[in-house]
């Protein structure tokens, strides 16, 4: 198999009639100690979708009392009893709102003030309300579903520890977990009945449990855990769940912490295997198909100062070039949604003019956030925006000719044994036809970590696929980094002319030091079959 083998199913897939579905990103989110209130999102949300990279918000909800004030709503685990007419405001104000790009939006439900007791039917009569009338919100709102922060704020009560249950002397732990799970049952029910095919999504669920699992007695280490009566709360859950409804686990605390894509690769395959083992047996391959996996990133890391608690390393370059880099890493191993959370800055309008905002807290914020979640259009508006930024492939990139069937100087020319194609090197462009699989390629000295952005013209008749591979070589000129080739095709329609643009950014992986620049010609049949390059770029990009 030649250096494109891996390429070979995606070129036959394209050849056929029904092209394979575009591979969806999860929505990036986001929330923290700015998130609006649902005024604040009808007033604020053009300003805030000008940032022109969040799919979505978390928004507080809010109560208007007889006197006309409005007060914060999000924590529901309390024995107050709640009105549906106090919540008419906030539903105007969601209904008033029309959101273009911010469409993924979550309406927040804390389990604090946390102080009734999983035995109190009065209080849980109140707290099962509360879930009743916020579903019924978001969906009469138009939200995706609900936030659920089970984080205990308001010491001394904890709702899902054991030891700091009102009725502890009287009931073992093993009651306790049986009771949350018919007050999980109990909330279910509520909200399937206000909000059918709901998504609830948690900053936290059960990824703080993870090493509970190999204790050897996990009931005995629930007993003690802060969390030890979420299991039983989630199993009632499940005991009446929609198959319609997704579960996003938000793993807040090892995105907080991540700093390469290797973190949040083996976040995704832990949390993606064993969050099933927290739930009944009964329940296990229902909660493996409904449970997604969500990834955190903690803004505040980024501008902490090494030694603080929450800091992220700079590895040698930016606080802006980690976020973007960690962004990525986040979304390429989710299947839920990504969410950015900060405390020290703010994403929405407001909060007086000493407020700053996230991109003057951290420079280059939005543009690391754009080059994460759309690369693509970064590398373009990058690559448009500064037409005199240096080109490493080198000045009139296909330019130099030795002879027509030779590739330009400084290329080198590959094709697979049982292909026949022809060459045609010509001023400033490269003709490849009738190639079943093969390249024209050039190597370009690169750093360790480094990111750039990349960029050539296509242009194609008949069968096959024109497109652009990166791949990576060692210091002795080996292959390496395989699983970290790059394939990337042009997107949107051609010019009158037939051209259309191909751009996207590469970061060099480790043990690279040369970056192997491939425009590839795959799946042609004879030589009626062409395609033409032109005008290559590699730009690094400034950090």
């Amino acid at each position: 198999m030649g250096i494109l083998g891996t390429l070979a199913a995606l070129a036959l897939l394209t050849l056929q009639d029904k092209a394979p579905t575009e591979p969806r990103k999860p929505p990036l989110i986001a929330t923290g100690w700015d998130s609006p209130t649902p005024r604040h999102f009808r007033e604020g949300l053009e300003a805030f979708e000008r940032w022109g990279v969040f799919d979505g918000t978390t928004l507080m909800p809010t109560r208007r009392m007889k006197d006309g004030g409005e007060i914060d709503a999000r924590n529901a685990f309390t024995r107050d009893a709640w009105r549906w007419e106090e919540f008419a405001g906030a539903l105007d104000d969601l209904k008033a709102a029309s959101p273009k790009t911010c469409r993924e939006n979550f309406l927040m439900l804390y389990a604090n003030p946390g102080d009734v007791d999983w035995f109190d039917d009065k209080g849980w009569k109140e707290i099962v309300d509360h879930w009743r009338i916020l579903a019924r919100l978001a969906r009469q709102g138009g939200l995706r579903g609900l936030l659920f922060d089970s984080e205990p704020y308001t010491k001394p009560f904890s709702q899902f520890l054991y030891r700091a249950q009102a009725e502890r002397n009287q009931h073992s732990f093993a009651e306790y977990a049986i009771q949350a799970r018919r007050r999980g049952r109990e909330v279910m029910e509520a909200v399937k009945a206000e909000f059918p095919g709901l998504t609830i999504f948690c900053y936290r669920l059960f990824s703080d449990m993870l090493g509970l699992l190999d204790s050897g007695n996990l009931t005995q280490a629930l007993e003690w855990d802060v969390y030890g009566l979420q299991p039983g709360f989630v199993n009632g859950w499940f005991d009446v769940l929609d198959p319609g409804v997704t579960i996003i686990e938000g793993a807040e605390d090892i995105g907080y912490r991540a700093n390469s894509a290797a973190d949040y690769d083996a976040a995704f395959t832990r949390l993606k295997l064993r969050l099933p083992e927290f739930v009944a047996p009964e329940h296990r391959e229902r909660a493996g198909r409904q449970f997604r996996i969500g990834q955190s990133l903690y803004l505040d890391a980024y501008v902490n100062p090494p030694g603080h608690g929450f800091h992220i390393p700079r590895v040698g370059t930016t606080a802006a070039a980690r976020l973007a880099a960690n962004t990525a890493s986040a979304l390429n191993a989710s299947d839920g949604a990504v969410w950015v959370y900060g405390e020290q800055a703010r994403w929405w309008p407001g909060g007086g003019p000493k407020a700053a905002t996230w991109p003057e807290k951290l420079s280059g914020a939005v543009e690391a956030l754009l080059r994460a979640r759309d690369p693509a259009r970064f590398a373009r508006d990058l690559v448009r925006g500064h037409p005199g930024s240096a080109n490493l492939i080198g000045k009139g990139g296909f330019s130099k000719t030795s002879a027509p069937s030779a590739p330009p100087e400084g290329w080198f020319a590959w094709q697979d044994e049982a292909s026949h194609g022809r060459l045609i090197s010509s001023t400033g462009r490269v003709e490849l036809s009738g190639f079943q699989e093969g390249v024209i390629g050039k190597v370009v000295e690169v750093q360790h970590g480094r990111t750039y952005a990349v960029h050539l013209r296509v242009k194609s008749e008949g069968r096959g696929v024109a497109s652009l591979i990166v791949a990576w070589k060692s210091k002795d000129d080996q292959w390496t980094a395989h699983a970290r080739k790059r394939q990337f095709l042009p997107a949107g329609p051609p010019d009158e002319d037939g051209w259309r643009d191909l751009f996207g950014v590469v970061e060099v992986p480790g043990g690279a030091t040369k970056l192997v620049f491939m425009p590839s010609a795959t799946g042609q049949s004879d030589a009626a079959d062409r395609c033409w390059f032109s005008d290559p770029g590699l730009f690094e990009i400034s950090e």
